[in-house]
């Protein structure tokens, strides 16, 4: 059974800091800022991948970023640019992770109609969605299972949820 993240989606919050978003956007190379369509700056770091919309309220969403060193690294590289545009910012940012979206090579296929049968916390509909939706409470998250035995996890906050929320499938003896 193989693993990997796609996607790690943080909210961080710059506390008692708000950002004058014009004067941002003319400051930090990269950022777009265009009001009349939408009321965040964006900004795309390129080492590490990651992309964020910033709001004038002091907080922002990264995502993108293929781990937490990656988001870690992202931040640590968007606060030193913000300090450097004279934004008042007097503490390291809250970091909140929202989502982790991994992908899960399970190793071989499945029966996806037995699967819905048998299990009362899966839902597949083939007509509306070719995978299987497989929920778990502990860790609290989904798993979209496809007969080619391939998943993808959603809803994860760790990279264990990942592992976790794999091994838990994996040891269902799932037809």
């Amino acid at each position: 059974m193989k693993t990997e993240i796609h996607n790690v989606v943080v909210s961080v919050t710059y506390e008692g800091a708000e950002f004058n978003l014009e004067k941002l956007a003319g400051a930090i190379d990269g950022a777009r800022y265009d009001p009349e369509n939408f009321p965040a700056l964006v900004y795309r770091s390129d080492e590490p991948r990651a992309s964020f919309i910033i709001f004038s309220s002091g907080r922002a969403n990264c995502v993108g970023a293929k781990s937490m060193r990656d988001v870690e690294f992202a931040i640590k590289k968007l606060t030193r640019k913000l300090r450097m545009s004279c934004v008042g910012i007097r503490s390291e940012p809250k970091v909140k992770v929202q989502n982790i979206v991994a992908s899960i090579d399970f190793g071989r296929g499945f029966d996806l109609e037995k699967i819905a049968k048998n299990f009362e916390n899966a839902e597949y509909e083939p007509e509306v969605f070719p995978g299987l939706v497989f929920r778990l409470d502990d860790p609290k998250v989904a798993v979209l299972l496809f007969a080619s035995g391939k998943g993808v996890c959603a809803g994860a906050k760790s990279g264990r949820d990942v592992e976790r929320a794999a091994e838990r499938i994996a040891g269902l003896r799932l037809p």
